[in-house]
């Protein structure tokens, strides 16, 4: 066989194996970079800043619809999120791995109106969906948390208002 052939099939080998690893890595051998408890002190978030051996322009940014960019753009901010009820330390999920620079919102902590269910999105992404922390009682918090950031909303705005 042709001494360049094997060289090209040697590379392209090589490159999908780095590129698939790089993938398991890329979580492995994150850097904590904070935590975030909600405001119903039940589910924590820790925030992650993924391993990258390739440069940026290797990985494809995606978007908050499931798809992904092309290639070749440069990430600001690579991030992923992962949940843990507080109480057991127990694994709820994890987010994809996003540019944070480039997402939609916070973090929602899930609907305080449907007991039983929580769905939980950081940037616009869906990072979990659990029955965990999702009983009326902790809603309820939630729901207070909700109405007291809104109230100390109105309350800036009304000022910004009245200086004007």
């Amino acid at each position: 066989m042709n001494t360049r052939i094997s060289l090209a099939i040697v590379f392209v080998v090589g490159s999908t194996i780095l590129y698939q690893a790089s993938e398991w890595w890329e979580r492995a051998f994150a850097t904590h970079v904070f935590s975030l408890t909600s405001p119903d002190g039940c589910i924590r978030l820790d925030y992650f800043k993924p391993f990258w051996v390739l440069p940026s322009i290797f990985h494809r940014i995606p978007g908050i619809d499931g798809t992904r960019n092309r290639p070749g753009m440069i990430w600001d901010a690579p991030a992923f999120t992962r949940a843990y009820e507080v109480s057991t330390g127990v694994f709820l999920g994890e987010t994809i791995t996003y540019d944070g620079s480039g997402t939609v919102g916070g973090v929602f902590w899930g609907d305080p109106s449907t007991p039983g269910q929580r769905r939980i999105h950081v940037g616009g992404f869906p990072l979990v969906k659990t029955d965990k922390c999702a009983d009326a009682a902790t809603l309820a918090k939630l729901r207070a948390a909700y109405d007291a950031e809104n109230a100390a909303g109105r309350a800036l705005e009304s000022e910004r208002r009245s200086r004007r």
